[in-house]
């Protein structure tokens, strides 16, 4: 397989991770994968139109769209009348998702804790058939949630 073969199949493989992990439609998960792996500083929109043989109004909505998420960006050359896109600050994107999911994780350990104190009260025999298997799972949380902090510490020192 070439380099541009093992390119397109890699923007595709990429779309239908970014559908599904950002609900993204189709074109922009597309468009954003393209972003991700042009050795490009960025993409214009006739880029963008001809990489992905889409509609100018589909190809704006889905630029637009990326937008509004702030997943990526666009500047202009000196000069150029062109806007240029490219991925938002990359380590702000990663920084971002890495504290999406210590939300989720830290939303988790929020329930499991109101589960326990209701069963403790209410349903002591219930409280105590789980209490061994919540204590493994809530360390296996803390030590994730931990591990989740310490990286986007370093990512945060990396930018400074």
């Amino acid at each position: 397989m070439n380099k541009e073969e093992a390119k397109q199949q890699l923007i595709e493989e990429l779309g239908v991770h970014f559908e599904s992990e950002y609900s993204l439609p189709p074109l922009a998960a597309r468009i954003f994968a393209n972003l991700v792996i042009t050795e490009e500083d960025g993409l214009t929109f006739e880029d963008c139109l001809t990489k992905q043989c889409a509609s100018k109004s589909s190809v704006s909505t889905s630029l637009n769209l990326l937008l509004q998420m702030d997943f990526i960006k666009y500047f202009t050359k000196s000069g150029d009348r062109k806007r240029y896109f490219k991925i938002a600050n990359k380590d702000a994107f990663f920084i971002g998702k890495l504290n999406a999911v210590l939300k989720k994780l830290e939303k988790e350990s929020e329930m499991i804790k109101k589960v326990e104190s209701y069963n403790i009260v209410h349903n002591p025999k219930k409280h105590e058939a789980n209490k061994e298997k919540k204590k493994i799972y809530m360390k296996c949380v803390e030590d994730t949630k931990a591990i989740y902090r310490k990286a986007i510490e370093d990512l945060k020192n990396i930018q400074e």
